[in-house]
């Protein structure tokens, strides 16, 4: 059996080396170097004939036994290598790969970064919904689940998904100026249809997330999120959600909602006829309108153009041209005026200075949802509710499908109806209105001789 060193013989070393013989057949040995700065260890191994060591460390590093132990793992890991050189060059590939490693971990996205940029790509490709997508990510995901929202994309599972959607459905209603209540979830206060929206964005999210990694215009060095999955694809639907607002007012009603409009301030007054005697446009649609979107084309007489935003990915935008019919001029007159002023961008304006937002045109129906249920007069609703009362009506009124969803610009399919029809439908758009808007004038209980004053206000083109 080798000799073996003691502890106080390697301290007491003056010069040279001494070796220390370690347990097993060609395991080799430690070998202890005295030097200025101190005693070094090195690994001596003996193969071939050839001698080669490796340097471990200084020997006050570790004890005598923790060196021993030490050395004949290192000796086992070498051995498996033709030299030493061999083994080093292997160990420094080892290291370069944990350095890319780490570099990619610490490129991986968190869940609020991928929330982010999912919606920062819906700005660039000009989708209106954006800004009420990141709202909603932030009332419901970022802002009650800020150590969630720091994890790893790529870490987030179904049941975190489904903790976020539990969230959605039983928090407390967000404050919109009318005080703060607590609801339960049901189908008739828009929580589940809230919370089933909410599942969407998330699931696109992840979906945005996944070809993001892929997309090979995508900068080397940019964010990744190492996504293998869609966590939010499994989470079921929420059932009943899309029954939330399917609902549409009575004749009685609606007839209630017309004469409380009435008693609206006039600019408030303006708009919500607007919204009415535009047979339900999209809120987002009408803020949109500017001046240079009311105009004559020349051969249909005065017309307002919206600019239609709603599809999917690559969707082009699309102009939805409506007929300025005598009637609408009369409902939109106290807007139309504002032109004169020189200060708002477009008709929808409430002071005069900028147009209306979405959410406070939406609040104007809302508000007198609660009023009018309040007194009895009708069930509680909100613009979405009146949006769906409006084409029940209007299919109650003979208007079929088709034209009604030419009316309300309702999306497209079929290769024909995408690619090639070009018509703009403004003829039967005007009956419909027409039709519309003496449906609601005799709700009113109004008859009323239509006067043509849109013409001198638009310009031509």
């Amino acid at each position: 059996m080798a000799q073996k060193l003691a502890h106080t013989t390697i301290m007491a070393m003056k010069s040279g080396t001494k070796s220390d013989a370690l347990e097993g057949k060609g395991a080799g040995s430690l070998l202890f170097e005295h030097r200025t700065s101190g005693i070094l260890v090195y690994l001596s191994l003996r193969r071939d004939g050839k001698s080669e060591r490796m340097k471990l460390g200084s020997y006050s590093d570790k004890t005598l036994r923790e060196w021993r132990s030490y050395a004949s793992a290192k000796s086992l890991e070498v051995r498996k290598f033709p030299s030493i050189e061999d083994y080093r060059a292997a160990e420094a590939e080892r290291d370069r790969a944990k350095e890319r490693a780490n570099q990619f971990e610490a490129r991986q996205g968190t869940f609020a970064q991928l929330l982010d940029a999912y919606v920062d790509d819906m700005e660039r490709r000009g989708k209106s919904s954006a800004k009420a997508v990141r709202g909603a990510l932030k009332l419901d995901v970022t802002g009650p689940f800020p150590d969630l929202s720091l994890r790893k994309a790529k870490e987030i599972e179904g049941s975190d998904i489904a903790e976020i959607l539990r969230h959605c459905l039983t928090r407390a209603v967000a404050n919109k100026g009318r005080g703060v209540r607590l609801t339960k979830a049901s189908a008739t206060n828009g929580k589940k249809r809230q919370a089933d929206k909410l599942r969407s964005y998330l699931q696109a999210a992840f979906a945005f997330g996944l070809s993001n990694d892929l997309n090979p215009l995508r900068a080397g060095d940019a964010v990744q999120y190492g996504l293998k999955t869609n966590p939010a694809r499994d989470v079921p639907t929420i059932e009943g959600a899309n029954q939330a607002n399917t609902w549409a007012l009575t004749k009685d009603e609606l007839k209630a909602v017309v004469l409380a409009v009435e008693d609206l301030p006039e600019r408030r007054r303006a708009i919500a006829k607007a919204m009415l005697y535009l047979a339900g446009q999209r809120v987002e649609m009408l803020c949109r309108v500017v001046w240079d979107d009311l105009y004559d084309d020349g051969e249909h007489g005065p017309v307002m153009r919206l600019i239609d935003y709603k599809g999917g990915k690559g969707t082009p935008s699309r102009d939805h041209l409506l007929p300025m019919t005598d009637r609408l001029g009369e409902v939109l007159a106290p807007l139309l005026v504002l032109k004169d002023a020189g200060k708002a961008p477009g008709p929808f304006s409430l002071r005069g200075k900028v147009a209306i937002t979405p959410g406070t045109a939406l609040d104007i129906f809302s508000v007198l949802g609660d009023q009018l249920a309040a007194k009895g007069e009708a069930r509680r609703f909100t613009w979405r509710n009146m949006r769906a009362t409006i084409e029940t009506h209007l299919a109650a009124l003979g208007v079929n499908q088709e034209r009604r969803a030419w009316l309300l610009s309702h999306g497209r399919s079929g290769v024909q109806a995408v690619h090639y029809d070009r018509y703009n439908y403004l003829k039967e758009k005007q009956q419909d209105l027409d039709k519309w808007a003496r449906y609601l004038d005799e709700l009113a209980g109004n008859v009323v001789e239509p006067k043509s004053n849109v013409v001198a206000i638009v310009g031509r083109k």
